[in-house]
């Protein structure tokens, strides 16, 4: 249960740019209730990819402004984290995981880890290190990746999996490689946890923009200057385009081309 905003872009440039200091504000406000942690992947001047992240919430970071307003890059991703009930909050349950040059950020939970660690499997559970479902599907990812998916696809696949053992859970995710981004939107079945929203002490109508009726709905826009940028609810996204459901995105960072596709059917292959 957290946030999600990533961008890929023609030149360096930060989020404070694409989305205005306002937007980028009305996301930073989104730490009072996701405030479990945060952290941020990018691609830096050697095409390499680089990660911070804290158990903080941003507001508390030292590097969380710094990140957002003042470090630029081609391709970012941000996370702000709410920890689902049970799960610790700690560095190492801090997202976006990294592992091999590959960043991984969700959100949403399963209800079962035991069953997702069966469906993982032994050899990439060794890697795991905190305890979240978030890292063990990162896992998955990997393991379809080490079977000789592209990285689209190997999500594509994990994403498909889980929803066979998982039909109500949310597992919109984003990932960042030195050569693209991509978002997987796949939350259609998902109920909005009001109950976990509201535990902090809000009500539904004191809950931040569209928490209470689309909190797992994904949107991009596409700017002129050829940046795209996603976000999960909380900020205004008038004009932006909502990523249809059951879909994954997957943008070249060398071109910013961008490519919206149905997850069963990249998954299978045939997309």
């Amino acid at each position: 249960m957290c946030r999600l905003l990533a961008f890929a872009a023609p030149g360096p440039t930060t989020i404070a740019d694409l989305i205005g200091t306002e937007q980028l504000a009305a996301f930073r406000t989104l730490s009072r209730l996701h405030a479990d942690g945060w952290g941020t992947a990018w691609v830096d001047e050697a095409r390499e990819v680089r990660r911070v992240r804290d158990a903080l919430p941003v507001q508390r970071s030292r590097r969380g402004a710094a990140a957002l307003t003042e470090q630029p890059s081609t391709a970012r991703l941000v996370h702000l984290r709410l920890a689902t009930p049970g799960m610790t909050v700690a560095h190492d349950n801090s997202h976006p995981f990294l592992h091999g040059g590959v960043a991984f950020a969700h959100n949403g939970s399963v209800p079962s880890v035991p069953v997702l660690e069966a469906v993982v499997g032994e050899r990439h559970l060794a890697d795991v290190r905190g305890s979240t479902d978030s890292e063990r599907i990162f896992a998955l990812v990997r393991r379809y990746a080490d079977e000789g998916a592209d990285l689209t696809t190997a999500a594509a696949r994990a994403t498909v999996r889980l929803r066979e053992a998982f039909p109500g859970a949310s597992l919109n995710a984003v990932l960042l490689s030195a050569g693209e981004l991509v978002v997987v939107h796949s939350s259609e079945r998902s109920p909005v946890p009001l109950a976990d929203l509201c535990a902090s002490g809000l009500t539904p109508a004191d809950l931040p923009r569209d928490h209470a009726e689309g909190y797992y709905r994904m949107s991009w826009l596409r700017r002129p200057d050829g940046a795209v940028v996603f976000t999960s609810a909380g900020i205004d996204t008038t004009g932006w385009e909502p990523l249809p459901p059951a879909s994954i995105t997957t943008v070249r960072l060398d071109t910013v081309d961008v490519r919206v596709r149905d997850l069963h059917a990249v998954a299978a292959g045939v997309a």
